[in-house]
């Protein structure tokens, strides 16, 4: 049976996410608890990666996103540097890949066309950010204060943290949006496999 590069995408990221899975048990850090937050989501995008028709880039790219996420294990979350901070960061990112993976399903088997498309994606990316900050914030109610997804994070010192976030989600989106429409321009359909 040949493996797929989607599945090897699956095994290399779960094999990654156990072992900052174990690292988080024996620091006691809070991101223990994100470890099957995480893997639900990386096992569900790929078990419908047929039905979206997910690219294995894609895939890729979001596991990327889970894994520097959980990097937060080891306190990137608190990395500011100027303007950049990591949070803000990984936040964007999530909008663009989110953005490339809905425009690909949205093109190959999705309702929508033309611009409505767009509007489509951006309103799943904001829902998606709505429901992850509604989760931490349930988290941070049930568990207590303190870093990732259940809890509100090092990151999440301000007031404005669930905005701000919200519209990095935003802007990774938009950014998201305007590169796959660059990428049409330049790749017209017949030459690109993507």
């Amino acid at each position: 049976m040949k493996t797929t590069a989607e599945k090897r995408i699956l095994i290399v990221t779960t094999c990654i996410l156990v072992a900052l899975e174990i690292f988080s048990l024996t620091t006691d850090s809070h991101y223990k608890w994100d470890f099957l937050f995480l893997m639900l989501l990386l096992y569900a995008v790929y078990l419908l990666r047929e039905k979206i028709r997910l690219h294995p880039l894609h895939y890729f790219l979001f596991a990327l996103f889970l894994v520097l996420h959980n990097l937060g294990t080891f306190g990137t979350y608190g990395w500011k540097q100027g303007l950049w901070e990591y949070d803000l960061l990984v936040h964007s990112y999530f909008g663009f890949v989110s953005a490339l993976m809905l425009l690909r399903a949205y093109r190959e088997v999705g309702p929508y066309r033309g611009y409505i498309k767009y509007i489509a994606v951006v309103a799943l990316i904001l829902g998606f950010s709505a429901f992850h900050e509604l989760f931490e914030f349930a988290g941070a109610l049930t568990v207590g204060e303190g870093e990732g997804v259940l809890f509100v994070g090092a990151g999440d010192l301000d007031e404005w943290d669930t905005q701000k976030d919200m519209f990095n989600n935003l802007w990774g989106g938009i950014i998201g949006i305007l590169f796959y429409k660059l990428k049409d321009v330049f790749l017209p359909k017949r030459k690109r496999k993507s």
